[in-house]
């Protein structure tokens, strides 16, 4: 499945919500924000809101689940089961914290 729609979508999605901080803050805090959650998403995998809305329900949150259809917050216990319906034999995650098969290693199944 071609993951690069998804991405875009996001990354359209996220310049609406900046755009939209910059209407209540001025454009230099607003982009120092923005700077400092796309900093915390490399390191981490998940953006500023994503961490705060995990540590309130006390679940693993990623807003790009939507997208996938996926629930945004899971449990330890539904996303390992999350992954293990992925059937990869070694994972990788992107930028936006999406898993996948690295090298499209899957365990049991034929990809031609």
């Amino acid at each position: 499945m071609n993951k690069f729609p998804a991405i875009i979508i996001t990354v359209l999605l996220s310049l609406g919500v900046t755009t939209a901080c910059s209407l209540v803050l001025p454009w230099q805090i607003a982009t120092a924000i923005t700077a400092g959650d796309l900093a915390l998403t490399n390191e981490t995998g998940k953006s500023s809101s994503e961490h705060i809305v995990g540590e309130i329900t006390g679940t693993n949150c990623q807003w790009i689940r939507l997208l996938q259809n996926e629930k945004v917050c899971m449990t330890n216990i539904e996303y390992e089961s999350y992954l293990l319906a992925m059937d990869c034999e070694e994972y990788e995650w992107n930028f936006f914290g999406i898993p996948s098969c690295k090298n499209d290693k899957l365990i049991g199944k034929y990809i031609k």
